[in-house]
């Protein structure tokens, strides 16, 4: 595999950021892409570092986006830095236009874990044309009930979505996404370990999916919110995006 470690100007963002892509050492034509989000103590190379991904990647045609999305939960921010549009928007057609990638919705897969998995949702919720499935691994889809449980976080969650009421019905509530889904959404495979501390978190979100009638699949493992869940998990990620 060729990894990339890219350093530029982003116009959404308004200043210099990090990408990882990794590439195929011998692509046989315009395979498929994974938008690949990290959590929220983590960067641009958590995957790589963490995980056995360069490994499970370099038996796959699978090129691989990591970008750098610091602690923004994905989330625009008036007058500041807009994450959402930028991994929404930017990234990936940045990377299709420096690497000559596919431009198929068909192609396009997103993913991510914690935080990420968040961020996956999200992104491939509000623009579901764009991505063929979304992957949401030990996943935190429910910003108000975590606002409720650490309210420590108050004056920093304020300055990322307003308010809990301002939460309620936009791009940052992944229940209201759901619920504006139908048959042709992207296909959303989840995962959370039964020790994790987001397991109701997820066991609500795979009720409000499968309620909406969405194709969907939802893995139990065991294990809590670590590492040692998440490496054999992007190990499935990658076999599911081949099959597909």
């Amino acid at each position: 595999m060729a990894i990339n470690r890219i350093e530029f100007y982003s116009e959404k963002l308004q200043m210099n950021t990090r990408v990882n892509v990794i590439l195929p050492d011998y692509p046989k034509e315009k395979g498929k892409i994974l938008l690949l989000l990290h959590g929220l103590h983590d960067d641009e190379n958590s995957w790589i570092d963490q995980t056995r991904l360069v490994s499970y990647a370099s038996k796959t045609q699978i090129t691989i986006i990591m970008p750098r999305a610091d602690r923004s939960y994905y989330t625009n921010r008036d007058g500041d830095s807009q994450y959402f549009d930028y991994i929404g928007e930017e990234v990936l057609q940045r990377c299709q236009e420096w690497f000559n990638l596919s431009r198929n919705p068909a192609d396009i897969f997103i993913a991510g874990v914690s935080m990420g998995g968040f961020g996956a949702l999200k992104v491939g919720l509000t623009h579901p044309t764009q991505y063929r499935q979304i992957f949401a691994l030990s996943a935190v889809p429910d910003i108000n009930k975590q606002w409720e449980d650490k309210p420590q976080r108050e004056k920093w969650f304020r300055s990322l979505f307003g308010s809990p009421e301002q939460v309620k019905n936009s791009n940052n509530d992944i229940a209201y996404l759901i619920s504006q889904q139908n048959t042709d959404a992207p296909a959303i495979w989840q995962l959370c370990g039964v020790d994790d501390p987001y397991y109701q978190m997820n066991i609500n979100l795979h009720e409000q999916i499968e309620h909406q009638g969405l194709n969907h699949e939802f893995i139990e493992v065991p294990g809590g919110h670590e590492w040692d869940v998440w490496d054999p998990a992007i190990k499935q990620v990658l076999q599911c995006i081949e099959q597909a």
